[in-house]
Parts: structure tokens; C-alpha cells; sequence
């Protein structure tokens, strides 16, 4: 029976994450300090506040004229 690539991928998906799974309880176990490899959280930055604009401001491009229907 044939079996699909996509299944094979899939099968060896699953067993790498096993495997790193596994590796990850070793280093826990016995002490090689690499228990987290997700980046560390940095300090939240403060906001910026929104540029205030004025109230008459002027769009950025101007309407275009309707042209003149042809009879």
C-alpha cells in the first residue's frame, strides 16, 4: 500500500517534536541551562502620542472634475 508524502512529512513531523520534546526534559533533568529557547520579553517602551492636526487641513490630493457626458 502506497503511502503518501504528505503522511511522511506529518510522521516526521510529530517525531521531531517528540524528540525535542524529550530533549528539552533532559536538559531540565540534568542541568544544561537551556530549558527556554523562546526570546525573552523586553521592557513594554512608551507610547508616542499622535501628531495633533488642525482642524482645516487640506486634503492631500484634489477632487478630480467629473467629465462631461457624451450624447
Amino acid at each position: 500500500m502506497r503511502i503518501k508524502n504528505k503522511e511522511i512529512r506529518q510522521r516526521r513531523h510529530r517525531k521531531e517534536q517528540k524528540i525535542k520534546e524529550a530533549d528539552r526534559l533532559l536538559r531540565a533533568q540534568y542541568g544544561d541551562k537551556k530549558v527556554s529557547t523562546a526570546p525573552k520579553p523586553k521592557a513594554p517602551t512608551a507610547k508616542k502620542a499622535a501628531p495633533v492636526k488642525p482642524a482645516d487641513a487640506k486634503p492631500k490630493t484634489a477632487p478630480r472634475p467629473k467629465k462631461a457626458e457624451v450624447e
